[in-house]
């Protein structure tokens, strides 16, 4: 049982509270597994999450009911997400001064309300049941690789590929035939980072340099988007992005 994030309290466009705070209800499960080896490790674990009562990002715009010329920021109590997936890592010591690592996290996360809500008096109906939860990829993969080519210096490579990322939506949007659709989903993508290091020995003490580059590629890519900002598509031409 926690308080909301800060995002969904305090509007910072109007420096507000929102209207309808109710703090969350969490069940969560998880099992997992982890094997240590001098050559190689692994973890993997699996998780079923509950969530009741989970705000939506931001909150939505509702009439002022003391002036309905004006919007407040309200949250939409009631919205409830089922969280399921598994996890894997993998790190493999090929040599002394030679290590490969793997990752890959895939789940299943939707909502599983369709019901009529009271926000600041007003009734609003939705159905997001099914629909995918959006903000955060829900597969993701990785791969590095890390070279320590002189004692205490090293370098590595890091490449991860973001997938199944569907954008935000307003719930009051899942009405009538647009009941239970799913939000726009954004481009898979990949990225690669580079880094390297080196610690320097000082009579008792130990001084660390480090140093990185991302998105080494360049690679063009949309990292949140908001569904049906400029219109009502349920596509990248109505979906409101950060590029």
């Amino acid at each position: 049982n926690r308080t909301p994030m800060f995002s969904n309290v305090i509007d910072n466009n109007t420096n507000k509270f929102f209207e309808e705070i109710v703090n969350e209800k969490i069940y969560a499960f998880e099992l997992g597994y982890g094997f240590r080896h001098k050559k190689i490790s692994v973890n993997a674990n699996g998780y079923f999450t509950m969530w009741e009562n989970k705000p939506f990002p931001f909150g939505v715009n509702v009439p002022d009911p003391e002036d309905p010329g004006t919007f407040i920021r309200a949250n939409v109590n009631g919205m409830d997400a089922l969280h399921m997936g598994i996890e894997v890592d993998v790190a493999w010591n090929v040599l002394k001064n030679l290590t490969i690592e793997g990752m890959a996290s895939v789940g299943d996360w939707t909502w599983q309300s369709a019901e009529t809500v009271d926000v600041v008096g007003t009734k609003f109906e939705f159905d997001a049941k099914g629909v995918h939860v959006g903000d955060a990829a829900q597969s993701v993969y990785a791969g590095s690789i890390r070279w320590e080519f002189v004692k205490r210096g090293y370098i590595k490579f890091k490449y991860t590929y973001f997938d199944r990322y569907y954008s935000n939506f307003d719930p009051f949007s899942l009405t009538g035939t647009n009941g239970g659709k799913d939000s726009w989903k954004i481009p898979s993508y990949g990225m690669l980072t580079a880094s390297a290091g080196y610690t320097f020995k000082l009579n008792k003490s130990a001084l660390s340099v480090r140093g990185n580059v991302f998105n080494l590629l360049n690679t063009k890519y949309i990292s949140d988007a908001r569904n049906n900002q400029n219109g009502g598509g349920f596509d990248a031409v109505s979906a409101g992005v950060f590029f």
